[in-house]
Order: structure tokens, then C-alpha cells, then sequence
């Protein structure tokens, strides 16, 4: 059975009182992996926990009766959280448009000036790269998976990280530049 029609197959209502303890052991299995997503995308680590808990709330409340896999069960988890994260970057920016802030990122001095370079480099990737570097480089999904959390074809997952990593290595060879 695919993921969408586990999905489809799950009742709208709340799950039932065993589902309450089936749940928090899904999120047990997952929660490092789904934190990292949301880091990822968000880029600001005040966030992620707020993120993190709209998403199980949505994730609690639409969970199937099943999974044909582990493998799907990760990829539905993933993407929920994924688009919870996209929803919250959306709400900021148009707070930043009603506020009339830029909304510039500032590197911050550290003695790990190494890692903040590449923690830059990767903020300033589009959201589309940061998703397909995040569930391929880093969280090891296969093309299938992260084609499945993103929507889109297998080849347009190979395409978008092919192009991301590109991006991904130019500005990291730029910031390097300026050192």
C-alpha cells in the first residue's frame, strides 16, 4: 500500500485511545531526524521546537491505521513536518513584510568560524535546495523517498540536488574567497 493511500484509508477523527502510545513511539523512532529537517529549513533554532510541535499535532491528528513499512511510515512523518516547516517560513516572511524588515542574516564571530561558514552557505540556498540537500545528503533518503516528501518526480529530485550541490559548493568557494 502506498503512503497516500494509507493516508487515504486513515479515518479524519481523532485516533483511537492505543493509537496515543503507537504515536509517540513513531515519534520516538524519528524525532532526531525530524528535527534536523526542520532545522534545516527554518534556519533558526528558537523555532524548531514550536514547528516540531505543530507538526505532531497534525501528524497526531491525520495519523493512517497503518504502514505498509518503516520506509513509509519515515516518508509520511517527514512530510508533514517538511511543509509544517515551509508553513512557518511563509508566516515569517509576511510578518517581515508587515513589520518592514530585511531580514538579513548576520554571520556571528565564533571559534568555530569553519562551521559558521557552512551553516551560511546553507542558509542562503533557496528552500527548494535546503530540502533536497537536508532529506538526500543528510538525512539519507533515497531518490524515491524524498521524491515522495517532496511531491515531485524521482528525476526532479536528481535534477534539484544535482543543481543544489552546485549552488551549495559555489558559495561555499565564495565564502571561502573572502576569508
Amino acid at each position: 500500500m502506498s503512503v497516500d493511500a494509507a493516508q487515504a484509508a486513515a479515518p479524519e477523527s481523532e485516533p483511537a485511545v492505543g493509537e496515543h502510545e503507537r504515536f509517540e513511539r513513531l515519534v520516538r523512532r524519528h524525532h532526531p531526524r525530524l528535527r534536523r529537517v526542520v532545522a534545516g529549513i527554518v534556519g533558526d533554532r528558537h523555532r524548531v521546537d514550536d514547528v516540531l510541535q505543530e507538526a505532531y499535532l497534525k501528524a497526531y491528528r491525520k495519523l493512517p491505521r497503518s504502514f505498509a513499512n518503516e520506509a513509509h511510515e519515515a516518508v509520511w512523518l517527514v512530510r508533514v513536518v517538511h511543509r509544517c516547516a515551509l508553513d512557518e517560513l511563509r508566516r515569517t516572511k509576511r510578518r517581515r513584510e508587515d513589520l518592514g524588515e530585511l531580514g538579513h542574516l548576520r554571520a556571528v564571530p565564533d571559534e568555530r568560524g569553519v562551521r559558521l561558514d557552512v551553516d551560511a552557505a546553507f542558509a542562503r540556498l533557496a528552500v527548494a535546495d535546503r530540502s533536497v540537500l537536508l532529506l538526500v545528503d543528510l538525512l539519507g533518503f533515497d531518490y524515491e523517498g524524498a521524491a515522495a516528501v517532496l511531491r515531485v518526480p524521482r528525476g526532479t529530485v536528481a535534477s534539484r540536488l544535482n543543481a543544489a550541490r552546485r549552488r551549495f559548493r559555489e558559495l561555499l568557494e565564495a565564502d571561502d574567497g573572502r576569508a
